[in-house]
């Protein structure tokens, strides 16, 4: 009977070995972690559990991962969010997709789907809490399935070779602190914040980003200008703030506009400068990070995940790979689990015949 071994207990690693069992008659799976299994998983989608992204279209969906984009072609052509939504069903977690296309559990519950992905798993493998420091020995075949908060130093004890690893999907610390006076304050896709700016627009600006050097130059989409020289030709007396803050939050607009001047009398440059708000990126607020750019190199590893010339497979956000928000780090942890856990199950069957 093979034996395999499994280290990490996230999402990728419990995923591979739910996969290995479907797959594989009596396997022989032991799953090793210093903490207790599925922990990253509840703080995702803001505890809701952001499962997946509805987009048909595998290269659109691709698209989504500042870094390995066309790696990742072929792996959502053999496992994609389609294939996720099913599989959870089977696992007692019904999904349900909002406006916005990402997809969640219908209980709403991060900690649910933990419960019921462990009660899927349970004694049908092994669990040893400890941290793996050193390569593994007395097993077939080896899945590394840690995330990079452990600075990807498994993956090095292994000989692989990393991509350094940046912060991505945080917020930004800015130069103009005038703006921190407005901490709380939203619009289109950004939050102010006391050092600076956040949001769901700010983190995708920061993840491509994520190795520019600081200081750099930040371009926030403000104001349509040809709906607010509309909006200024129909209202020529009003006060030019208080029309634009029809379209952004009245205090930013009065941060931004400092005179009393009527529509009638605001020149096409005073009107220009608001299409765009520029910033100056100073450094990253860490507290809205999500996941680390880098890891393991993509040229280490074939399109299974499979590292040449080793029974060693490598899965989820250790490689470097790295999604947006909206569900996309999750489902490479599920796509690079089942693609792995399959490749070692022809491996396994194909040796039994």
């Amino acid at each position: 009977m093979a034996k395999i071994a499994i280290i990490g207990a996230g999402p990728a690693g419990i995923f591979c070995a739910l996969k290995l069992i479907e797959f594989i008659k009596n396997a022989d799976i032991t799953i090793f972690d210093k903490n207790k299994p599925l922990l990253t998983l509840l703080p995702t989608g803001n505890g809701r559990c952001n499962l997946s992204h509805d987009e048909p279209d595998n290269k659109e969906f691709a698209k989504f991962y500042p870094r390995g984009e066309k790696f990742l072609y072929s792996v959502f052509a053999r496992y994609n969010f389609e294939n996720t939504v099913s599989d959870f069903k089977k696992f007692g977690i019904n999904t349900y997709t909002q406006k916005d296309k990402r997809i969640f559990p219908e209980s709403n519950s991060a900690y649910d789907v933990r419960i019921k992905l462990l009660n899927s798993i349970k004694n049908k493998v092994k669990f040893i809490k400890k941290e793996i420091t050193h390569p593994l020995e007395g097993f077939d075949y080896t899945v590394l399935a840690v995330g990079l908060k452990s600075g990807g130093e498994p993956a090095k004890k292994y000989g692989l070779k990393m991509t350094e690893l940046r912060p991505a999907l945080s917020g930004l610390k800015i130069k103009e602190k005038e703006f921190t006076a407005l901490e709380g304050v939203s619009f289109g896709g950004v939050i102010f914040t006391k050092c600076g700016v956040s949001g769901p627009y700010i983190y995708k600006l920061s993840s491509y980003n994520a190795y520019k050097d600081f200081p750099y130059e930040i371009k926030i989409p403000l104001i349509e200008i040809e709906k607010l020289k509309e909006e200024m030709k129909n209202n020529p007396k009003k006060l030019f703030k208080n029309v634009v803050s029809n379209f952004i939050p009245k205090s930013l607009a009065n941060l931004l506009i400092k005179n009393d001047k009527q529509c009638a009398n605001v020149s096409n440059k005073e009107i220009n400068e608001l299409e765009f708000l520029h910033l100056t990126a100073t450094g990253r607020d860490n507290k809205g990070e999500i996941v680390h750019a880098g890891g393991v190199r993509l040229k280490e590893i074939d399109k299974n995940f499979k590292v040449k010339d080793k029974n060693l497979w490598v899965i989820g956000e250790l490689n470097d790979i790295d999604g947006l928000t909206g569900g996309f780090n999750l489902q490479l942890c599920w796509s690079s689990a089942y693609i792995a856990a399959k490749d070692i199950a022809d491996k396994i069957n194909s040796d039994d015949i």
